[in-house]
Formats: C-alpha cells, structure tokens, sequence
C-alpha cells in the first residue's frame, strides 16, 4: 500500500469515525444494545461455575493482581485486563452468548467485559458503555467485511483475532482517546490478535473470548499510554488482511459508516441462542425441532439422521463421541440425538454429569447421526451466517421426514421473545449469589443506559 493510500486507510478511518464524540445513535441501536448487554450478562452469570472459568479465577488469585474492577470468581477487585480475562472466559464458557456477523465473533463476551471493567477503573457512565460497545461491534463489522469468509475458513477464531481489535477500539472510545489514540489502539490489537478453532471442545476455546477482552483493554492503555504502532495494519503488505486471510480482500473494499450507512447492530443484528451449543449446530436443532414438532414418530424406528449444511459448519462440529460438556456443545451428533430425546437443549443437557450418563436413546441415536457438505443456494448463501440446513429422518419402515432451516433460533428473522430472553437470564442466574434478585437485575440491564449507580450491576458480578 502506497503511502498516499496508507493516509485514507481503513484503519485511519475507523479511528476518525470512533473518535466523534458528538455522534449520537438512534434509539433503536441502543435498545439493541441493551438486549445484547442484559444477554452476555445473563451468560456470564451462568458461566460462573464452569471448570475453566475456575481454573482461571485460580490462576487469578496467583497473579495477586490489584486493581479496582470486580471479577466472577472472587470478591476481590483486580485489574482492569485480569477481570476482563476472567469474566470474558466466563461470558463465553458455555457456548451460550451471542453470534456477531459478518466478522464471525462471538462479540458480546469480549467486549462488554471488557467495557464493564474498564468502566469500574475510570468511573465509566452506562451510557458510555453502550455507545462504545456499538462503536466495537461496527469496528469488528468492517474489518469482517473484508476479511472473512477466507478468514474464518482458514481456521482462525474471529473472537480472539478480529475480536481483539474491536475491543480495543470501544476500549479506546471509553477512555475518549483522541483520533490518533484509537488510530494506535487498533494498530496495538492488531499485534494481539491470534486464536486457532483447533481449540473448539477445549477449555482454550472460551479463553479466547478472555483474551480478546484482556488484549483490548491493555490496547487502549497502552495507546492511552504513548505507545504507538504503524498506522495502517488492516490493509497492505504484511497487515492483518494479508497475513490472516490470505491477502485477498473479500467482501466490499470501501467502509461506509454511519450516518451514511446502516449501524452493524441495526444491519446484522447479534445472534442470541436459545441453545447453550456452538452456533453450526443450531440450524440443524431448529429443523429437528420442527419435524418433532410436526411430525408423531418413535424414535425407536429411526434408522438414519443425515444433516445437509455448510462446510464450515461441519468441520466445526468436529466430536462424534464426546466425552466432556465442551465438546458435547462442538458435536452435532450429540445435539442431534439430545433434541430427538429431550427437546430443547437446555444448560444441564452439557453437564459433565448428563455427558456422562446420558439416556440410553441417544446413545443409541449418536451413530446414526450424519453430516453432508450442502451446496447452499444463492438466497442462503448470502445470509449472514453463510448457507442453510436440510435434516433428514429415515425411518427403518423407508418412511424419511425432511425439513429445511435457514433462520436460526435468535437472528433478526427469528428473534428471541421478550419471555424466551428473560426465561435464558433467569436460567443462567439461577442459584447465582449476587445480592439483587435476578427479575430485578434483568430489568435494570434491559434499560441499562439509564441505571444511575453502576455499583448494584458490578456488585452482581463479583464472586
């Protein structure tokens, strides 16, 4: 990239952008926003217990890291980054926070822990919290634009790579850097970018949303610090774009920003799940759902379970057998016989207890269960979430029972109820200590720009 080019970057432009403190969103945007935020909270909440995030709050407690911020596993404060590390893992522990596209991110896990401790160090108001997490999410929205599919499809975790320079930059937007600040936040999150999907299944996988969160708060401090990077390290030779798609430049080469364009919280929404599973499988329990919903059968009778979907989506759901609660949620084997034999999958479906001893029906059912590569059609392809799902039923009678989806459970065509998002957070906080009552703080992150004293939410959230 020539330096004439360099000076109209995108990264230069995504920093003058973020750094216009007059810019106001539409009250649309921000009540977007607080379903998202009462969301991650609610999955937080329910993370709390997860081994991995106890190991984590063990590894804290060692680094004896002092600070002013509340973290899940303790009640007492540390640094900003090390309750964002440790409540990041949390947020994203049982695979139940939402999905971001088009970056592919598992975006709300990263950045409102992230946000939230920030906000504890610097005094941080609600509203300035929000207006920073929609300022991360369109970050992370452009950058995706133009790095994904191949991005993701190489294999790396857009939560930990792409995730890290959207935090930074809301990071930045909280500490209300100058244009040159952010500028230097991205360039530093983009040196902390990294994550392999190698680690689905494993206790690493939600670390990564820890990760993001931790490197984008030490970005923005470090920014806020004097620390400066090259100014353009979205595009050109050896930046984020060459080293980490490829080189190529999928999707579209110019960023336009609001108000000239759609905010990336009003044009691709947040994904919330009803199911506590990786993503990929979600459209194939939607259309298991229907036909069991549709359809009076025993499961006795099944002979064949095949699942048409998209490649990506396979090879994410990569554990034919698990053998843990985390690689259950990466198993659509697993997800497939749980929703023929219980229903709607619920958190203690992925227990290590139920792993263990799951009913025999599914055990039964787990070897029946195949996936096919799905030519997506042109209408599916261009969905934010890349193609659809065709399940297939064989019965040993010939009989075969098919259903296609293509909205998942929670997107924008298919959004959560208002009852369905209070039934998740209350599930989530349920047996949770945290000295308010669950109804009373779901009500007050659901109008959470206009909650006064932050202490009451933050306190929720301490060990």
């Amino acid at each position: 990239m020539s330096a004439a080019n360099d000076m109209n970057g995108l990264s230069r432009r995504l920093a003058a952008w973020c750094a216009d403190y007059d810019r106001c969103f539409p009250a649309s945007s921000v009540e977007r926003a607080h379903t998202a935020i009462t969301d991650v909270v609610g999955c937080l909440l329910g993370g709390r217990d997860d081994v991995v995030v106890i190991n984590a709050g063990r590894f804290l407690r060692a680094a004896e890291s002092a600070g002013r911020a509340g973290v899940i596993t303790q009640q007492a404060t540390v640094g900003a980054p090390w309750a964002a590390l440790v409540n990041g893992c949390a947020a994203h522990a049982l695979d139940f926070d939402d999905n971001f596209f088009p970056p592919v991110t598992h975006a709300s896990a990263s950045l409102v822990p992230a946000l939230f401790a920030l906000a504890e160090e610097t005094g941080a108001d609600a509203a300035a919290i929000v207006h920073a997490y929609i300022v991360g999410l369109e970050v992370e929205a452009q950058i995706g634009k133009r790095m994904n599919p191949s991005h993701y499809a190489s294999g790396w975790h857009a939560t930990s790579t792409i995730g890290a320079i959207g935090v930074a930059a809301a990071c930045a937007v909280l500490l209300r850097l100058n244009e040159k600040g952010v500028l230097h936040a991205i360039s530093i999150g983009s040196s902390l970018a990294g994550g392999s999907k190698r680690q689905f299944g494993s206790m690493v996988k939600p670390m990564h949303a820890g990760f993001a969160a931790m490197h984008g708060v030490l970005a923005a401090r470090l920014a806020a610090s004097g620390i400066t990077g090259v100014e353009e390290m979205l595009q050109g030779k050896w930046s984020l774009s060459e080293l980490y798609a490829g080189g190529t430049q999928d999707g579209d080469s110019a960023a336009s920003l609001f108000p000239h364009a759609p905010l990336a919280i009003d044009e691709y929404g947040l994904v919330a799940k009803l199911y506590p599973s990786c993503m990929s499988s979600h459209l194939g329990i939607d259309a298991l759902l229907g036909l069991s919903r549709e359809h009076a059968f025993d499961i006795k009778d099944i002979a064949a379970i095949d699942l048409h979907m998209p490649a990506f989506m396979i090879a994410n759901l990569r554990y034919r057998q698990p053998e843990s609660g985390a690689q259950a949620r990466f198993s659509m084997n697993y997800c497939a016989a749980l929703t023929l034999v219980e229903g709607v999958p619920r958190m203690a479906h992925f227990s290590e207890e139920f792993v263990a001893r799951m009913p025999v029906a599914m055990r039964q059912l787990l070897p029946l269960v195949q996936m096919h590569e799905r030519q997506a059609s042109a209408q599916a392809a261009a969905l934010p979430w890349g193609g659809d799902c065709q399940a297939r039923i064989t019965f040993a009678d010939g009989r075969v029972l098919e259903q296609v989806s293509m909205y998942p459970k929670g997107c924008a065509q298919n959004p959560l109820s208002e009852p369905e998002q209070r039934e998740k957070f209350l599930d989530c906080a349920h047996g949770k200590p945290m000295g308010i009552g669950a109804e009373a703080l779901f009500g007050m992150l659901k109008g959470f720009s206009g909650v006064h004293a932050l202490e009451e939410v933050f306190l929720a959230l301490r060990g």
